[in-house]
Parts: C-alpha cells; sequence; structure tokens
C-alpha cells in the first residue's frame, strides 16, 4: 500500500525496492562503512529509494511516511564521512539529486538560488561562466550536493576569506516532517532582527529537522589572480604564532593551511622535513582592478612569517596541496587493503588551547600505536579547526582494524571534550559523534531533543543521527 502512494506521487520511474539500489544507497564515505562493504556487509538498508523532483512532492512523500512512521534519511550526493545518511532503522532513502535547477542569479544583489540536489562543481561552473563563485570549494566538490553542505556546516578551502557555508546562506526551503514547506528569511534580506535566525537553527540540522530543498546564498566575482606561497617552521608552536599574527590584521588569505610534520612530508614530498616542524600554506585572491592592495597583503604576511622564522619554499611550495585537493574522494578515502582504516576526527578550539588539543589527542589516539598526523586548515581570528588523522594497518587478526578504528575514535573524542574541543567543525555528527554530543551542550542538548521532539513528534527524520535516538 505505501509503495503504491509512492509511486503514485513520483511515478513508477522514481521509486525503488530493488536490492541493487538499496545496497548502493545504503552508504556515504564513511570509512568503517567502506570497510564493511568489503568485508561483504551490506546491511542496514533502505526499504525505498525515492528521487523526488519537487518541493511538493517531499511534502507528500513525509505526510505519508508521519501517516505510516517511516524515517526518511535525505541523500545528497553521498560524500559524508560520518555515516549520516546510513539507514539504521530502514525507511525511505529519499535522493534529491533530481533537484538540481538554478532558480535564480541576482547579480545585482549578489545571490544566487538553486535546489539542493545541485553537486557543488556543477553550481561553481555555472556562476563561473557567468564571472562568479560561491567561495566553497571543499575537496568533496565534484560529489556532494549544496543541500549536504548546508546539512551538515560544510567547509571549503577557502574559508579564510568567503567562510563556511552558515556565512554563505541567505535562505533556506524546507520541507517540516509534517509536510509544510516554510522559508527562513523569505525576503532574501542581508540581515533581519525578526526573531531567532532560523536559518541557522536548519544549518547542521542533517536531516533531522527536516528536508532541505532549496537554498539562497551569496556570490563573488571570480578573483582574477591567486597567488599562494610555502614556509617551513623548525617547530608547530611558531607556525601556529604567525597564524595568529596574520589573523589579528585585518588581512584574510583565501587559504591557511598549517601541517605537522608527518603530514607536510606526505602531502609537500619534503623528505627532509625534520621532526617537529610545521609547514604553512598560503593563498591570497585578488582583481587586477586592485591588485595593489593584494601585493599589499602578501607582503605584510611573507613579512610576518619571514620575522617569525618561517623559511620561504616558493609559489609551488603553497600550491601542491590545492592542484590535488580533489583527490581524496576518487578513489575513495578508504585504501584497498580490507585490513587497512585511515579517518579524520575534525575538531576546533581556541588559539589559547590549540596546541594543548593537539597533543592530547595525538597522545590519546598514538597509546594504541596507530599512526597520527594533523593539519589546520580553517582559521579564525579567535583560533582554528584540526583534522587529527589516524592510520591503522591491521592484517592477521580478523576486524581487528575496525577495532582499533573504533577505539581511535572514542579516545580522540575523550581527549577532545576533555580539553576543550568541540566534537565537529565542519564534517557533521552523523553516527560516530553522536554520544558525546550531551557531553559537549549539556542541557543545551535536552533543549535540542524537545526542539526535535516538536518539530518530528514520530521521529521519522534520519533517526540516531546527531545523537537523537533511533
Amino acid at each position: 500500500m505505501v509503495k503504491e502512494k509512492l509511486i503514485a506521487i513520483l511515478g513508477e520511474n522514481n521509486v525503488s525496492d530493488l536490492e541493487t539500489d538499496k545496497i548502493a544507497y545504503s552508504r556515504d564515505c564513511f570509512p568503517l562503512k567502506i570497510m564493511q562493504y568489503k568485508e561483504g556487509n551490506m546491511e542496514p538498508l533502505p526499504d525505498y529509494i525515492l528521487w523526488p523532483e519537487s518541493a511538493q512532492q517531499i511534502s507528500e512523500i513525509l505526510k505519508i511516511a508521519n501517516e505510516n512512521k517511516i524515517p526518511v534519511i535525505p541523500y545528497g550526493g553521498g560524500g559524508g564521512v560520518n555515516g549520516g545518511v546510513i539507514p539504521i532503522t530502514g525507511g525511505i532513502l529519499l535522493d534529491v539529486q533530481k533537484m538540481d535547477k538554478i532558480i535564480e542569479i541576482n547579480e545585482e544583489s549578489l545571490f544566487i538560488t538553486a535546489q539542493a540536489g545541485i553537486l557543488g562543481q556543477h553550481l561553481e561552473d555555472v556562476l563561473n561562466q557567468r564571472g562568479y563563485t560561491y567561495g566553497h570549494l571543499p575537496s568533496s566538490l565534484q560529489c556532494s550536493t549544496l543541500g549536504g553542505f548546508a546539512a551538515n556546516r560544510s567547509a571549503g578551502a577557502l574559508s579564510s576569506k568567503y567562510g563556511k557555508i552558515e556565512d554563505m546562506v541567505i535562505d533556506l526551503e524546507v520541507v517540516l516532517p509534517n509536510g509544510d514547506i516554510i522559508h527562513t528569511n523569505p525576503i532574501k534580506t542581508p540581515r533581519s532582527a525578526t526573531g531567532p535566525d532560523l536559518t541557522q537553527f536548519f544549518i547542521g540540522s542533517e536531516g533531522c529537522l527536516g528536508v532541505i530543498t532549496e537554498i539562497t546564498l551569496k556570490i563573488h566575482p571570480v578573483p582574477d589572480i591567486r597567488k599562494f606561497i610555502g614556509f617551513l617552521f623548525d617547530d608547530l608552536h611558531s607556525g601556529l604564532e604567525v597564524v595568529k599574527k596574520i589573523f589579528r590584521t585585518s588581512i584574510r588569505p583565501s587559504i591557511v593551511r598549517l601541517y605537522d610534520d608527518v603530514e607536510a612530508r606526505m602531502v609537500y614530498h619534503i623528505s627532509d622535513i625534520q621532526k617537529g616542524q610545521s609547514y604553512l600554506t598560503l593563498a591570497f585572491d585578488g582583481y587586477e582592478n586592485t591588485k595593489v592592495l593584494m601585493e599589499k597583503e602578501y607582503q605584510i604576511c611573507y613579512d610576518i612569517c619571514k620575522k617569525g622564522g618561517g623559511k620561504d619554499m616558493g609559489e609551488e611550495g603553497g600550491k601542491i596541496w590545492f592542484q590535488n585537493r580533489l583527490n581524496m574522494y576518487y578513489p575513495n578515502r578508504q585504501y584497498h587493503d580490507a585490513h587497512v582504516l585511515a579517518d579524520t576526527i575534525d575538531v576546533a578550539t581556541t588559539f589559547d588551547n590549540i596546541e594543548n588539543l593537539y597533543y592530547k589527542m595525538k597522545e590519546a589516539i598514538k597509546r594504541r600505536k596507530i599512526n597520527v598526523m594533523a593539519h589546520w586548515s580553517h582559521f579564525y581570528p579567535n583560533g582554528g579547526s584540526m583534522y587529527m588523522i589516524f592510520v591503522m594497518i591491521e592484517k592477521n587478526k580478523e576486524h581487528r582494524a575496525e577495532r582499533l578504528y573504533e577505539e581511535a575514535w572514542r579516545d580522540g573524542l575523550d581527549a577532545c571534550v576533555a580539553n576543550g574541543g568541540t566534537l565537529s567543525h565542519h564534517h557533521g555528527v552523523g553516527i560516530f559523534k553522536g554520544d558525546w554530543m550531551p557531553k559537549q551542550l549539556g542541557l543545551a542538548f535536552e533543549l535540542l531533543k524537545k526542539l526535535k521532539k516538536t518539530i518530528d513528534p514520530n521521529n521519522i527524520m534520519n533517526p540516531g543521527k546527531l545523537g537523537f535516538p533511533k
């Protein structure tokens, strides 16, 4: 009966319960799930895959799901890394990628409105053809959707200058669990004081509060110039001090990335980087008609780096990562050997705690004899995010790598919460980080659960994510 109702809304070609489709849609880029796939474990599976083409169709789907208490999991490009789309309670997997239309490009007020299913790269390509960019270039750009960026509070490579996705979004169209369709800022004003900011309420909600179907966000003229430079420092502290000094100016480079010695060797292929050193990449965006301003910003930051003990590694020494930044998704993030697991715990903290958090998390994970490295790639005047990356190889004992992986996450997140870090900077919460949400938010998490219960009383929206119950 449910299938017939769904077909009546979407048409037969947009509803599937084929086993092959259910398997294909039962995971994202969560490394643990990829390993389980390679070992033949495809569970859990959704019951239906749907391909809607409008917010109105989604509204009708959610009414049926509410009536029958069927879980609904919104799905974009499948590029998430925390298991946010794994259908842990079965139900409807709602793929929005057919909703990929550009609604409006407003060149006078500099915003674009697009449906949530458009791929990030396609949106950027359309804008580039008109001479614009939205400045959001994550490594998953070619396989993640605009809706996915908003749902997970994504950050891109140029966040230092253009901000994270929550800094870009002006308005969201959201289908609520009861089928109501709302806009969070329907007149698309740049600022408003008409009560709490509903746009920010739904950004980062990971499909737990409704389905994001349309997004309006800021755009910018494409820069004519992007200039790179790399610096090598004798220790991590010196590199972090330089970054802090740069952010105490009014200058915002488009890229600011700092690496510890282990990851710097891997990314920049510089074999003689010594233990304890750090490597900084900077980039600056500018325009031909204001080139002198960009050159001045470049020179000020260059002088700060040199005064801070940095060794000039040249333009190529800053450009290598940017040129290869999309490679991590193709092939996927998981190594081909089924006994190798690697992942990233993305966290954030303030400048006064940034080194402490690095050493405490690194120590906690390394206790299990796991390889650990880190970089910092999204900075602000008061702190920044850290990618704590771990790699493990276990070939002799069945499921040993999987157990080590879970222990690394647990130890790393325990150390993060105990030492003043936030659980996630931009990869979202998904499945694995949910247990730490009450520890991080305290009574505020109880409020969040009550809001979820009010909006979604039947708990149909992506249950079991963000620390909410299944």
